[in-house]
């Protein structure tokens, strides 16, 4: 093996290393796992790799998979689910404030809330965003609902840049639950708008959407607004 072909072994496990360290998530019950984001970013340093070894060799796949895992990092998302109030508190909370009946033989959507927020700027010149979405589920039946939050991203010309569709795995009746995830708004989109979509479905039935714009300003800070 040649001295050049070693280092490039070296570096482009490095950069998995470091792919692999930054992007893994913490399960509630402590453990780890790969988040969608590391998934993206190494799907993306590999194809890298291969274009980049197929114009300049070597040193092409290194470069091609630094590029690769950057736009990986781009298209992945983070995405966890949990229930955060009990069926009763939720329940009896929606009797007191609504003053109507809860479905005896259902578990039905009652409110879906979404706040978005810029997370910590990165050396790169990333901007995070951070997606918050509240839903209550009411209702005394038996069989719990599929619930899903779709995502959509548009850019300032309404042009869809990105979607994600995740099924709340936490729902396991009526009860409040909260969805956190995240992505990534590349260096470029510095100057730019875009709009946020989120929308809740339950049994394949779409009950609200919610939409925020977010802007990242000139110098780099990012706002968000709710439409």
């Amino acid at each position: 093996m040649t001295n050049s072909r070693f280092t490039l072994r070296r570096s482009a496990a490095a950069l998995a290393s470091v792919i692999l360290v930054t992007a893994c998530a913490t399960n509630p019950d402590g453990s780890t796992r790969m988040d969608d984001r590391a998934t993206g970013a190494l799907i993306g340093a590999a194809a890298g790799c291969a274009v980049g070894a197929a114009v300049n060799g070597g040193k092409g796949c290194l470069v091609g998979a630094a590029a690769g895992a950057a736009v990986g990092f781009l298209i992945g998302w983070y995405f966890e689910s949990k229930k955060i109030a009990s069926a009763n508190d939720v329940n009896a909370e929606y009797k007191k404030k609504k003053g109507q009946v809860v479905p005896k033989d259902d578990v039905k959507p009652a409110k879906f809330d979404t706040v978005v927020k810029p997370g910590v700027p990165e050396k790169a010149g990333q901007r995070e965003v951070q997606v918050t979405s509240n839903t209550d589920l009411i209702g005394y039946g038996d069989k719990a609902p599929e619930v899903t939050q779709k995502y959509a991203i548009y850019d300032e010309n309404n042009k869809l840049v990105e979607e994600k569709s995740e099924r709340v795995a936490a729902v396991d009746g009526a009860g409040r639950y909260q969805t956190d995830s995240k992505f990534k708004l590349p260096a470029s989109a510095k100057g730019k708008k875009y709009t946020v979509k989120t929308s809740l479905v339950a049994n394949n039935q779409t009950y609200k959407e919610n939409s925020y714009k977010v802007s990242v300003l000139d110098d780099g800070f990012m706002i968000a607004m709710a439409n």
